[in-house]
C-alpha cells in the first residue's frame, strides 16, 4: 500500500466488523423507513467523502469523490467490472448475458447489438412518443380535479417502452389486457424486492420463495410470447424501427433476446417515469418555472416539436438537468475490484491521498449525495435552481446517466421522451397546482419512486384545439382518447 502512495480511509464504526450484520440490519431498517438516502448523507458528513464499510460478502469503499468515479468508470475501467450483490440481483432477474449484468466481451457484444436502436434517426421519429403522450393527456381531468400523475407516468413509460421494444404496447393507459396488467404489476414487485435482495448480500438466498420464482416466470413468459409472435408475423411497414424485429434478425437465441428486452424495459420505463414524477411534483410548487417553460414552448405556435427544436430549448434542458441532479433515479452504483488497484483520493487525514482497494473489494458511489455536495454546487445545492446550468458544464460530479464506456445507451431516448412530454403537457395546460402538502419522499428500489405519488391538478387554457391535432392535420391520440374518457373532458373553459 505504501509503495502506491496510499493512505487509510476512515471506516464505519461497526459492532460486527467480521460479517457486517450490523450494516445489513441498519440498511434494511432505513429502507423500511424510506430514509436510506438521508442516512448516507449523514454518514458522508461524519466520516468524510470516502470510507469503508463491511457487508457479508466483502468490504466496500463508499465514495462521493468525482475523481474516484472517473477512475471507476473510465480511467481504470478494466479494474472495476460489475461484481457483488448488485450484479447478482440483476442477473437473477435479467440473466447473466443481459447488458446490465454482463462484463467483458459479452457486455461489448450486447451493447453493439443495441446501439442501432438509439441512433439519431430513430430518436427523431416522434410518432411513438406522440401516441402515448396523447393517451396520458387524455387521462388527466380537464375540470381541475386531482390526479396522481405518477401513476399515469409509469403507465405511459411502460406503454412506450413495450411499443418501441416489442412493436406492441401494453396499453396500460387505454385498454390493457389481463396479461399486460399482470406483467406490469409483477415487474414492479420484482424491482422493489430486488433492492432488498441486494442489501441482504450473502443472505439473498434466503429471499427465494415461491412468489419470487413465480414472478420471474411471469415476466419471462410475457416476453417469450412476443418473441414467438415475431417469428410468425411480418414487420409492419409503417413502423420505422422495432427493437425486437432487429434482434431476431441477428440470429440470437430467444433467451438472449429476452434478457436484452427486459433490460431495456427496465431502463426505458422506471428511470424516465421516476424523473418525470419528481419534475412535475416540483413544477406544481414552482409557478415561475412553469411560466418560463411555457414562454419557451409557446414559440412553437402550438405544433409538435421536432427533435432538433427540443435540443435547442435551453431552459427546458436546464430544468431537466436540475431535476436529475437533485433526484437521480439511480441513487447509487457499484463495481468490484478485479485486481489489487487504487482510487485516486479519499485516504489520509486530509482525504487527498490514494486509497488501496484489494482484489475482491467492492466500490459504491452515491450519485445522490455527490450531486448535493455544497462544496461543489454551492450552499444552495439542496434547492431546485435550473439557472445554475446557464454557465456550468457537467463533469464527473454529475452522473445521472453514469459515465465512461458503460454510460447509459438510452440517454438520448430518455431525454427526448421527457422533453416531448413536458412540451405537449404545457401546450394543453396553462398551469399545474399541488393537491398534497406531504413532502417529496423517495422510495429506494432498483430505481427511486415517490412514496406519496404526485397529486396535482391542471388548469386548462381557454383554447386548446391547436394541441389536439398533429403537425400533419390528423387527430392526435389526445383528441381521440377524450371520447373514451368523457368524464375528464368537461368543457374547453375549465
Amino acid at each position: 500500500m505504501r509503495a502506491r502512495g496510499c493512505a487509510e480511509a476512515p471506516t464505519y464504526p461497526h459492532t460486527d466488523p467480521v460479517f457486517g450484520s450490523d450494516w445489513v440490519r441498519i440498511s434494511l431498517a432505513m429502507q423500511k423507513q424510506h430514509a436510506v438516502l438521508e442516512f448516507w448523507q449523514n454518514l458522508f458528513s461524519k466520516l468524510g467523502s470516502t470510507f469503508w464499510v463491511k457487508i457479508p460478502v466483502a468490504w466496500v469503499v463508499m465514495t462521493t469523490e468525482p475523481e474516484n468515479m472517473k477512475a471507476i468508470l473510465a480511467s481504470s475501467f478494466a479494474d472495476f467490472p460489475l461484481l457483488g450483490p448488485r450484479k447478482d440481483s440483476i442477473a437473477s432477474i435479467l440473466g447473466e448475458e443481459a447488458i446490465f449484468a454482463a462484463n467483458g466481451q459479452a457486455w461489448h457484444d450486447a451493447r453493439a447489438m443495441m446501439r442501432p436502436a438509439f441512433v439519431r434517426n430513430q430518436l427523431a421519429d416522434l410518432a411513438c412518443f406522440e401516441k402515448h403522450v396523447g393517451n396520458l393527456i387524455a387521462r388527466i381531468p380537464k375540470n381541475g380535479s386531482t390526479v396522481d400523475l405518477q401513476e399515469l407516468l409509469y403507465m405511459m413509460t411502460m406503454d412506450s417502452a413495450t411499443d418501441f421494444m416489442f412493436g406492441h404496447s401494453t396499453n396500460m393507459l387505454t385498454t390493457p389486457s389481463a396479461e399486460a396488467s399482470e406483467f406490469t404489476s409483477t415487474f414492479e414487485y420484482i424491482l422493489t424486492r430486488s433492492a432488498i435482495r441486494t442489501r441482504l448480500g450473502l443472505f439473498a438466498f434466503l429471499d427465494n420463495d415461491k412468489k419470487w420464482r413465480d414472478s420471474l416466470g411471469i415476466i419471462n413468459r410475457f416476453c417469450d410470447r412476443y418473441i414467438q409472435r415475431v417469428k410468425h408475423e411480418e414487420k409492419d411497414p409503417e413502423r420505422a424501427y422495432v427493437f425486437l424485429y432487429e434482434m431476431m434478425g441477428q440470429g440470437t437465441s430467444p433467451e438472449y433476446v429476452r434478457a436484452q428486452l427486459l433490460s431495456m424495459i427496465l431502463a426505458g420505463r422506471d428511470t424516465t417515469a421516476s424523473t418525470l414524477s419528481s419534475l412535475f411534483w416540483i413544477l406544481a410548487r414552482r409557478p415561475e418555472v412553469v411560466a418560463r417553460l411555457r414562454g419557451e414552448i409557446e414559440e412553437l405556435g402550438g405544433r409538435q416539436p421536432t427533435w432538433e427544436e427540443m435540443k435547442d430549448m435551453k431552459y427546458l434542458n436546464m430544468v431537466l438537468k436540475e431535476v436529475m441532479r437533485l433526484y437521480p433515479t439511480v441513487a447509487s452504483m457499484s463495481r468490484g475490484a478485479a485486481r489489487d488497484t487504487t482510487l485516486p483520493v479519499g485516504g489520509g487525514p486530509d482525504g487527498k491521498s490514494p486509497v488501496f482497494v484489494p482484489k475482491g473489494s467492492l466500490v459504491r458511489w452515491s450519485v445522490y449525495c455527490t450531486q448535493r455536495r455544497k462544496d461543489i454546487y454551492g450552499e444552495d445545492a439542496d434547492e431546485f435552481r435550473p439557472e445554475r446550468w446557464e454557465d456550468r458544464r457537467p463533469g464527473w460530479e454529475y452522473l445521472p446517466f453514469s459515465g465512461g464506456p458503460r454510460i447509459c445507451i438510452g440517454q438520448q431516448f430518455a431525454l427526448t421522451q421527457m422533453s416531448y412530454l413536458v412540451v405537449r403537457i404545457f401546450q394543453v395546460f396553462k398551469s399545474i397546482s399541488p393537491k398534497d402538502d406531504r413532502p417529496l419522499l423517495q422510495v429506494l428500489g432498483s430505481t427511486t419512486k415517490l412514496e406519496n405519488g404526485v397529486l396535482v391538478a391542471y388548469v386548462r387554457p381557454i383554447s386548446v384545439r391547436f394541441a389536439c391535432f398533429s403537425a400533419y392535420g390528423k387527430e392526435s391520440p389526445a383528441l381521440i382518447m377524450s371520447r373514451k374518457y368523457p368524464g375528464n373532458m368537461q368543457g374547453r373553459n375549465n
